[in-house]
C-alpha cells in the first residue's frame, strides 16, 4: 500500500462514522484518515456524539496511535456532523486530520481552578494562548458547566489590543445535561471539565462565515436613551412605541415570521457608511414594560449605537448562509472546513437532513468537513467575537497565495 506522503502545502482530510460501537465507530474513522493522510499529521480534531462518552480515551487513543498528530482536541456533543452528513439525534463519530505545513500550533487549557487569574491580566492571557504577530485564528471548546464563557471569551477576544482582536471560533459542548457528563481529549489526557483549544499562527489563511440565520425588517434606529439592557427610546420615540408600529406596518408574509420571536440586531461597527448582512449581533428581544413602553433586550446596549430588528425562520436562514458564501465562491478553493452550528439548526429548524454540509459543498465543492451541533456557537462578527444562538459558525482554511 502506497502512503500519502507528508504535504509540502496544507491539506486535510475528514471522516465520519455512524456506528454505535464504539471501537468499531474509532476503527473505521481512524482507517479513512490514515488512508488519505497515512500517519503525518499535525492536527487532529475529534467529535463524539454522547454515546460515546463512556469510552472517549480509549477512542481518541485509537486515533492517535493510527495517524500519529501532533495535536489533539477532542469533545462530546448531543450530535455530529462531517464529510457530507449531519448525524442528529444519532451515534455519531465525526474528525478532521490537518497537515499544515509552515503553521506553529499551541494548544491550552482553561480550568477555573487553574487559570482563574488570566482573565483579569491581558499578558496573561495572551501568554496562555501564545499570541504572536502571525495568529490567524484560536479554536476555542468549553463545557457550559464548568467554563464562564460570558468572562473568558471577552478577555480572550481583546487580549491581541483595540488593534488586533483576536478571531475565535467553536462552540460550547452539547453533550451532557449536567455537570461532569461532558468529555474533552486533550493529547492524551481527558477531563469533564474548562475549556480547550488550540491557536494557530503562521501560513494559512482562514475565513469565517457567521450565519446568524436572520434578516432585517424596518429601518435602523439609534438608541437615544437607555438603562442597562432596557431600552427606553429608539429614536427620540418610545421603544415600544416603535416596535408597535414596525409590526402593525409589516406585510403579510413578514408578519408571519413574528411567530418565532422578534429579534434585535446591534451594529459592531458605527462607522460604516451602511449596514448589512454581518454587521449586527443579534439576540433575543426578551420582552417588554408597557408602563415605561420600553423593550429588554438579551444585550446590553448603549446610546447612539445603531439597532435593527430582525426575524429568523427556515427560508431566511437558508437564504443568509447561501448570500454569504457568495462572498467565498469568489476566492480559491479552500482546503478544509470546520462548522459549530446551533443544536437548535438542521432538521428542527429546516425540516430535513443534511441541510448546512448540502448547502456547503454545493457553493464549495467536496471539502473536507467536521463539526458538531453545540450549545453556543463562537464566531466573530465584525472584528469582536461572541457566543451566539441559533448560528452557523464555518471555517474555511486556504493556503497562503492560493496554496492549497
Amino acid at each position: 500500500m502506497n502512503l500519502p506522503t507528508p504535504a509540502s502545502s496544507p491539506f486535510a482530510a475528514a471522516a465520519i462514522s455512524g456506528h454505535l460501537d464504539t471501537r468499531t465507530a474509532a476503527t473505521e474513522v481512524a482507517h479513512d484518515l490514515y488512508d488519505h493522510i497515512g500517519p503525518n499529521c499535525d492536527l487532529l480534531l475529534i467529535f463524539a456524539s454522547f454515546h460515546h462518552r463512556a469510552a472517549m480515551a480509549e477512542l481518541g487513543k485509537e486515533l492517535r496511535n493510527t495517524i500519529g498528530p501532533r495535536v489533539t482536541l477532542g469533545i462530546t456533543t448531543e450530535s455530529v456532523l462531517g464529510v457530507d452528513q449531519e448525524l442528529e439525534g444519532l451515534a455519531g463519530l465525526s474528525a478532521i486530520a490537518f497537515q499544515l505545513p509552515g503553521v506553529e500550533l499551541h494548544p491550552f487549557r482553561y480550568e477555573a481552578q487553574h487559570h482563574a487569574g488570566i482573565l483579569k491580566s491581558r499578558d496573561a492571557m495572551r501568554s496562555h494562548i501564545s499570541l504572536d504577530d502571525r495568529l490567524r485564528s484560536v479554536i476555542l471548546l468549553g463545557d457550559p458547566f464548568s467554563t464562564p464563557i460570558t468572562r473568558l471569551l471577552p478577555a480572550m477576544t481583546s487580549c491581541g489590543g483595540d488593534e488586533q482582536p483576536v478571531p475565535i471560533m467553536g462552540g460550547m459542548l452539547s453533550g451532557a445535561s449536567q455537570p461532569g457528563q461532558n468529555v474533552m481529549i486533550f493529547d492524551d489526557q481527558t477531563s469533564p471539565n474548562g475549556a480547550i483549544g488550540v491557536s494557530i499562527s503562521g501560513d494559512i489563511d482562514i475565513s469565517m462565515v457567521v450565519s446568524q440565520g436572520c434578516r432585517p425588517i424596518g429601518e435602523p434606529l439609534i438608541i437615544t436613551n437607555c438603562q442597562g439592557n432596557i431600552v427606553l427610546e429608539l429614536g427620540g420615540r418610545k421603544a415600544l412605541d416603535v416596535v408597535q408600529d414596525l409590526t402593525r406596518n409589516l406585510d403579510e408574509d413578514e408578519r408571519s415570521l413574528l411567530s418565532g420571536g422578534l429579534l434585535t440586531g446591534m451594529v459592531i461597527n458605527e462607522y460604516k457608511d451602511r449596514f448589512g448582512r454581518g454587521d449586527f449581533l443579534v439576540r433575543n428581544m426578551l420582552g417588554y414594560d408597557k408602563k415605561k413602553r420600553a423593550i429588554a433586550l438579551g444585550e446590553m446596549p448603549r446610546i447612539g449605537q445603531t439597532m435593527q430588528f430582525h426575524v429568523r425562520d427556515a427560508e431566511t436562514a437558508d437564504e443568509d448562509l447561501r448570500l454569504l458564501l457568495d462572498a467565498q465562491e469568489l476566492k480559491h478553493s479552500p482546503f478544509a472546513a470546520m462548522l459549530f452550528t446551533c443544536n437548535g439548526r438542521g432538521a428542527r429548524l429546516f425540516k430535513q437532513q443534511h441541510h448546512d454540509v448540502s448547502v456547503i459543498q454545493d457553493r464549495l465543492g467536496e471539502v473536507p468537513l467536521a463539526g458538531f451541533f453545540a450549545a453556543g456557537e463562537i464566531g466573530p462578527i465584525g472584528d469582536t467575537s461572541f457566543l451566539h444562538g441559533h448560528t452557523a459558525v464555518l471555517a474555511l482554511l486556504r493556503g497562503r497565495s492560493g496554496s492549497g
